[in-house]
């Protein structure tokens, strides 16, 4: 494991003390356990149990990272503006497990998850095209270069403000407990100031990305495919729909 992750840009992100390194090696051995129990779907009790754990372990890491660095983590309860981003790269068996709790939840609440679900994916793919043409034009061609298609799709969506359909009416999560990976690992460091949509471009924003290592990376990818029923859709909004569609 190296010394310090980096995020998706440049700029390195924490140290990862003695102690931290200790918690991710727990959360590799659940990860491992998982992968080799070989459970033949990703919602029985034991599955859904054992990664629990594991994330109840990743947010441990987390804070214990964030407080040697002599950072201050700016997100909290009631914190909910990243939660406009497109949750783009979720699990398969993550999506499946939240898919599962939505059905279960009141009628009218379900109701609206699905309608928020199914405007976030008609926005984003409503905005595709449009992204796609002014990448076309001269002005945008040292944009383009310099950063992929796809996370400036991604940026433009942000800039949209939509809320999560996740997200009540008070700006709480309600899959918080099962909230996938990609929500829990980012995080911002900075002034909570600058993380609005519209300082997403802004040098001054210190949000981040905590990720975990190659090998569990590794495994938990391992994990996605053995339980996808939906291949090349990793999007949370529209794989939900999917799974909820099962319902016959």
């Amino acid at each position: 494991m190296s010394e310090k992750y980096m995020d998706s840009g440049t700029r390195p992100l924490l140290s990862i003390p003695p102690e931290a390194k200790k918690i991710h090696d727990s959360i590799t051995t659940i990860l491992r356990q998982i992968r080799d129990a070989g459970y033949p779907d990703c919602t029985n009790d034991e599955f859904r149990k054992l990664y629990s754990q594991a994330m109840a372990l990743y947010a441990d890491y987390q804070r214990i990272c964030v407080e040697a660095s002599g950072e201050i983590l700016s997100c909290g309860p009631g914190c909910w503006i990243c939660c406009c981003h497109y949750a783009e790269d979720v699990y398969s068996f993550e999506a499946e497990i939240i898919a599962r709790h939505v059905k279960r939840l009141p009628v009218r609440t379900r109701a609206l998850i699905e309608k928020s679900c199914e405007k976030a994916v008609y926005a984003l793919e409503n905005l595709r095209p449009i992204v796609s043409q002014k990448l076309q034009l001269e002005e945008y061609r040292s944009i383009t270069a310099e950063t992929d298609a796809a996370d400036i799709l991604l940026s433009s969506y942000y800039q949209l403000k939509n809320r999560c359909p996740f997200l009540d009416e008070k700006n709480l999560c309600l899959i918080y407990a099962i909230r996938p990976l990609t929500c829990r690992a980012y995080i911002n460091l900075g002034d909570p100031s600058v993380c609005p949509p519209e300082m997403i471009n802004e040098s001054d924003a210190s949000t981040y990305i905590l990720d975990l290592d190659d090998e569990a990376n590794e495994m938990l990818d391992e994990l996605h495919y053995r339980y996808e029923r939906y291949p090349g859709d990793t999007s949370l909004c529209s794989l939900v729909l999917k799974y909820l569609s099962e319902d016959g």
